[in-house]
């Protein structure tokens, strides 16, 4: 990625450049912090640094915005003062959401496993299903390839209406990997065409990825209290690029994971709730709410890629408990979610511009 920003010669990749620069050109650089990035040849640095000059160019719609503003105070700089005229109205932090690293990298081990046995191996009698015991490292694909095809040899052919418990199984053992195997019945008379996989499924993800806790943990790692905000109110900007992550998950993530409550004298009383374990909310502990200085999160879904001529879907979230509430005017939004408060409670509502 970070290559292919700098050196393609392709026409999106120079539209990207072509991007990149203007936005760069009206960004006020402290120490060279964001070129240096752009320069690196970190994906998620570089990533890092166009959310930046994206949530600049934002801004800049509306007010004047400060980037890592100079101070004497022992706290962080948050990423952004904003200003009218002299004025300083309210700060801003920006994060990026990426894919889980381990998630991602085992799913690309898996699919370069699975690509390599359709490769070498035709399906003929039975296809195969594989789940991965213990992967110790990449194994030699042409050795399991004639295991693959040996093992099958051995099998006879797949009886008419087999139950699935009946279905031939047999593990792979290496030094690299401990692989087992289920074979199911290729009941087709005709040849196997060229593309025809053998693998019918392949190994589970061993981990469960919530995109919502993730987000949650890296809210919970920038809230306000880290940031001089001089009392102003302060906001997290969110730069979704998880593809995994939807805004279903943001909910989750700053008002609590989805439940429900159910009276089991009444199974038909049930009734949507929350855990309360969001980024906003009260608890016992926090009875007036958490993270009451971050007045609210801007989820930008997908995040910006330069020269492509699309922008991400910019969604506000409220905090019902915020101590200060953002100004309305300083970040154009697509949708917001927002607090509405009576005499008795508060509730959230979708509100479209």
């Amino acid at each position: 990625m970070a290559d292919w920003y700098r050196r393609s010669a392709s026409e999106e990749a120079r539209a990207a450049r072509s991007s990149i620069n203007a936005a760069y050109a009206a960004f006020s650089d402290r120490d060279g912090q964001v070129l240096s990035r752009l320069r690196g040849d970190n994906n998620v640095g570089v990533l890092q640094a166009i959310d930046e000059l994206y949530v600049h160019r934002l801004l800049s719609q509306s007010c004047e915005a400060r980037y890592e503003e100079d101070d004497t105070n022992s706290k962080r700089r948050p990423d952004f003062r904003l200003y009218r005229s002299s004025e300083y109205l309210a700060a801003i932090e920006v994060l990026t959401l990426f894919t889980e690293e381990d998630f991602a990298s085992e799913v690309d081990r898996n699919d370069r496993l699975l690509s390599e046995i359709n490769a070498r191996v035709r399906p003929t009698r039975w296809y195969v299903g594989v789940s991965v015991i213990e992967w110790r490292r990449q194994p030699r694909v042409s050795h399991l390839a004639r295991w693959i095809e040996k093992t099958i040899a051995d099998l006879s052919d797949p009886v008419s209406g087999l139950a699935r418990e009946d279905y031939p199984t047999d593990r792979y053992e290496s030094p690299e990997v401990d692989l087992a195997f289920t074979f199911f019945p290729r009941y087709r008379t005709t040849e196997p065409t060229a593309r025809e996989p053998i693998v019918a499924i392949g190994p589970a993800v061993a981990q469960f990825v919530q995109p919502g806790g993730r987000l949650r943990d890296a809210l919970s790692r920038k809230g306000g209290g880290r940031y001089d905000t001089r009392g102003q109110p302060f906001a997290l900007v969110a730069s979704v690029r998880d593809t995994g992550c939807n805004t279903e998950d943001v909910v989750n993530a700053l008002y609590g994971d989805e439940a429900f409550v159910i009276d089991m004298d009444d199974l038909d009383s049930v009734r949507p709730t929350r855990h309360r374990n969001g980024f906003f909310g009260s608890t016992r502990a926090a009875p007036d709410g958490r993270n009451r200085r971050t007045s609210c999160v801007f989820a930008l879904i997908r995040g910006w890629m330069p020269g492509t001529g699309t922008t991400p879907k910019v969604i506000r979230f409220d905090n019902p408990f915020a101590a200060r509430e953002f100004p309305d005017d300083l970040l154009a939004v697509d949708r917001r979610f927002v607090a509405r408060h009576d005499h008795t409670h508060t509730r959230m509502e979708w509100e479209e511009p």
